[in-house]
């Protein structure tokens, strides 16, 4: 459960211990950490590489988006295939993959190559459709390092011309 340590503000005592919540000193004091994070943020203008950086992302912005709904349905694609395939090539056994939903988790994790292990195909189908969305995640993660290299090796020459 989500029971929260007893004796907090909402029971009427202090809130230094325990759950509850948070005086209000120490929420003035996270919205000073805050502030603080936005300092580093003023510091990086000053930067002329980061500002370039931040030109190369911004010009590739269109790139990025195409990627980004690329990803986005070949999560979906590879989501349903693996409860597809996992859910009716299982037999008895019981699989993970209890949902479309829980094969697009599966396939986002697989995909990104983030691999938390929680979910994984038992079946040498759903193996075989793992290992061919695992190296198209890695195709598809790897092109916009090279789109944003090449933008920001020409904002680069074009700060050194001006």
């Amino acid at each position: 459960g989500g029971g929260g340590g007893g004796g907090g503000a909402a029971a009427g005592g202090s809130s230094r211990g325990g759950g509850g919540v948070p005086s209000q000193s120490y929420v003035v004091l996270r919205i000073c950490r805050v502030f603080r994070v936005i300092r580093v943020f003023k510091l990086a203008r000053r930067s002329e590489n980061l500002l370039i950086l931040l030109r190369a992302v911004g010009n590739t912005s269109r790139e990025l988006f195409v990627l980004f709904i690329m990803v986005f349905m070949v999560v979906l694609m590879f989501g349903s295939i693996m409860y597809t395939v996992e859910s009716t090539t299982s037999g008895n056994e019981t699989t993970n993959f209890t949902s479309i939903m829980s094969g697009c988790w599966w396939s986002v994790i697989t995909v990104t190559t983030v691999g938390y292990g929680d979910l994984s195909p038992r079946t040498p189908l759903g193996m075989l459709v793992g290992s061919l969305a695992l190296m198209l995640g890695l195709i598809l993660m790897a092109l916009p390092v090279t789109i944003i290299v090449a933008k920001f090796s020409d904002e680069y020459e074009r700060s050194k011309s001006t």
